[in-house]
């Protein structure tokens, strides 16, 4: 990790934070000469779980996944992040210990600053608290949805399933349903609980079948109707 000087960070970057994109110029000045100005490397960690501490970020630059493991070692994957998005929210409301690893996925820009600042910031600026509030609602029902793939369908399905979220969550101007950058076999495998093998070969069926697409930039979902029908098919069996 490197900390760049607040002086040289130009608080216009803030303003590609979604929460904050309402906010003037004048307004997002003061909020940055509060912020620390971070910049991690690819694999380091960002934040530990479990770990005591009252930053909330905010993505400015780059990519971070939210992980965590089990006693055996298992990968369990909760969330990819893109610059934009906002993390460590939670502990604003909360003040607990961090319920996951944050773990930079490419050279990022991190923006922090203490929850009691980001409080006080949002008892005077009440906006981003409403779109914050949005944000936590879209990852309550995705939980839900996956807390009933989990208890509904096999390896197979949940696959299908991830893929689908994935490409809703990346909305494209064309219309096609593209996921970009591409997960590793191994990062779909441990958001849904299964192996990278089983990813490998389910990936390769759905191309072989004329569904998908893929390579190492994008996947495409060539056919999302078919995709979604053998998803539903098997919730209604």
């Amino acid at each position: 990790m490197s900390t760049l000087d607040p002086n040289t960070a130009s608080y216009q970057t803030l303003s590609r934070i979604g929460i904050l994109k309402s906010l003037d110029a004048r307004t997002l000045a003061s909020l940055a000469r509060n912020c620390r100005w971070s910049r991690y490397e690819s694999g380091e960690v960002i934040v530990a779980e479990q770990e005591k501490t009252s930053d909330i970020y905010f993505i400015c630059q780059g990519r971070v996944t939210a992980k965590t493991y089990s006693n055996k070692g298992k990968v369990v994957t909760y969330a990819e992040l893109t610059a934009g998005t906002v993390f460590g929210e939670l502990v604003t409301f909360d003040d607990k210990p961090r319920s996951a690893y944050i773990i930079a996925m490419e050279e990022s820009l991190i923006v922090s600053l203490s929850s009691t600042t980001f409080r006080t910031f949002l008892e005077e600026n009440p906006s981003p608290l409403w779109r914050l509030t949005a944000n936590l609602a879209d990852r309550l029902r995705s939980m839900d949805e996956k807390i009933f793939e989990f208890s509904t369908l096999g390896a197979r399905n949940r696959i299908h399933a991830e893929i689908l979220r994935l490409s809703r969550e990346q909305a494209n101007l064309d219309g096609l349903a593209r996921i970009s950058p591409v997960p590793t076999h191994a990062e779909l495998a441990s958001r849904t609980n299964t192996t990278r093998e089983s990813v490998t070969r389910e990936l390769n069926y759905l191309k072989n079948i004329g569904l998908i697409d893929a390579d190492r930039s994008q996947l495409t979902i060539l056919d999302t109707e078919s995709l979604n029908r053998m998803v539903q098919e098997v919730v209604d069996q």
